[in-house]
């Protein structure tokens, strides 16, 4: 089972790295973790950073966009609370990748940058790092988006988001429309090896409870050939400015969060993307 650093974060960690940093990349790689990362498009080049905008990182200091500021000036910025780092160039963490002996990394390549001219800029860059390819995960793709991914690099591994049809009805749009039901994604086999699995809460239309990550579930896929990525419940509750309102009701508290890792852990998927990597390898490996 692959564990998956989200975003760099780690809030349990000794050095709080800056979210999305080199530094915190860097670390969770020596560290034998996956990275889940999220590339983003700046004037003449690609950085790695969640946001579209630094205005969370710099408390509205400065709200400019990524696409509006060039590479250089962004690599020269320093952020953080208790440690400072910088973000990274989309090269430098495939240079990261490259180095790792790490099987698995993840990609989420957002709805609003599948389009052919940002994905083509994606791929030429990939394609300088031929020894990545094969270590690559990239998320969230539609299924157009998919087959023109294919059709320039036959071996690399995509997956759909895939959700329940209740968050799919609330949050697909939200999100660029890029979530399939488990039903669709059997529709999409030839252009997928990886599903990414997305509980977004545990709420029902008529208000009763719901779990996505279930063994019922789990086995359709798996009859279905797919190798399957989640994520943790808390990453609902990270991340910033929930798109939403979304709560996942088991990321509540800790002890309650962990009970639930534990019973994602019990159906054995692939790799798991989390906030808490240190702790959940300590449950894999008990």
């Amino acid at each position: 089972m692959i564990i998956l650093t989200h975003r760099g974060l780690e809030p349990n960690g000794e050095k709080f790295f800056p979210e999305s940093s080199y530094e915190a990349f860097k670390n969770h790689i020596e560290r034998g973790f996956g990275l889940e990362f999220d590339p983003n498009f700046t004037k003449d080049g690609i950085i790695v950073f969640h946001d579209a905008s630094l205005k969370r990182i710099t408390d509205n200091k400065d709200v400019r966009l990524f696409s509006e500021v060039n590479t250089g000036e962004i690599l020269k910025f320093k952020y953080g609370d208790k440690i400072d780092g910088r973000i990274p160039k989309f090269s430098e963490v495939l240079e990261l990748i490259e180095k790792s002996n790490v099987e698995l990394h993840a990609l989420h390549l957002k709805g609003i940058n599948q389009t052919k001219e940002k994905v083509d800029r994606l791929i030429t860059e990939i394609l300088e790092f031929p020894s990545v390819i094969n270590k690559l995960l990239i998320f969230d793709v539609k299924s157009e988006i998919a087959e023109y991914i294919k059709s320039k690099i036959p071996e690399i591994k995509l997956a759909p988001s895939v959700a329940h049809e209740y968050d799919i009805k609330r949050y697909g749009s939200l999100i660029g429309n890029t979530l399939l039901s488990i039903n669709q994604s059997k529709e999409y086999k030839k252009l997928y090896d990886w599903v990414w699995l997305d509980e977004w809460d545990t709420l029902k239309e008529d208000g009763s409870d719901k779990k996505f990550y279930t063994k019922e579930n789990f086995d359709i896929l798996r009859k279905e050939g797919y190798n399957i990525a989640l994520v943790t419940p808390e990453l609902h509750g990270t991340s910033p400015g929930l798109l939403g309102g979304e709560s996942h009701s088991d990321a509540g508290n800790k002890e309650k969060l962990f009970e639930r890792i534990k019973e994602i852990i019990a159906l054995k998927p692939d790799a798991i993307c989390t906030d808490y990597p240190f702790e959940v390898l300590e449950l894999v490996n008990n």
